[in-house]
């Protein structure tokens, strides 16, 4: 193994580096610091602990409590007797909770993806607006008692198409998206 010329110089002349000691107080500066404890207060964090639960709780309530009344109202006006409709009725809720979560969910993904792109996210709302206004006539139709069963089957499609057009508008702009973000992260680089 080759050597440099410094590194055999300092070899050769390691007694002589090594005369000077470090002060005494420089010990003492150096020595770590006593390590502070940390009291927690366990009731404090009970006490935290309990007004979450208590939150959720009540917020499982009130949305639970709201969800059924919804539901109850829109079987009420319909004027449903049959046992059988008041089911589809109550899967009809269910569905259209589930949904509507979803889409909110990809809303706000695609108004965040989009945020610079004010022509795209118009022509969007436009194509959604449009599928709202579809769906209102199903449920009027629904109200009608007019075929009750396609009408529902075309209002979980009438959702199933907002939530296909705002994931497949994700999936396109998530890549154009990502290669945005790697340019301009190339060129702060640079």
């Amino acid at each position: 193994m080759k050597t440099d010329k410094l590194e055999k110089f300092i070899i050769e002349n390691r007694d002589q580096f090594d005369t000077m000691e470090p002060r005494p107080e420089l010990w003492e500066r150096i020595k770590p610091s006593e390590t502070k404890t940390v009291d927690i207060n366990w009731t404090r964090m009970l006490v935290r602990a309990a007004a979450v639960v208590v939150i959720f709780v009540s917020s499982y309530i009130f949305f639970d409590y709201i969800t059924k009344d919804n539901s109850e109202q829109m079987i009420a006006e319909t004027e449903v007797s049959d046992p059988e409709d008041i089911r589809t009725y109550q899967e009809l809720m269910e569905a259209e909770y589930y949904y509507t979560s979803l889409i909110n969910q990809r809303k706000e993904e695609f108004i965040q993806l989009s945020a610079n792109n004010a022509p795209l996210r118009k022509e969007i709302t436009v194509e959604l607006t449009e599928l709202d206004n579809i769906f209102r006539e199903l449920k009027d139709d629904l109200k009608d008692n007019a075929d009750n069963e396609e009408v529902v089957v075309a209002m979980i499609q009438n959702y199933r198409l907002k939530l296909e057009i705002l994931e497949e508008i994700l999936l396109q702009l998530k890549p154009a998206n990502e290669n945005k973000k790697y340019y301009e992260n190339e060129s702060i680089n640079m």
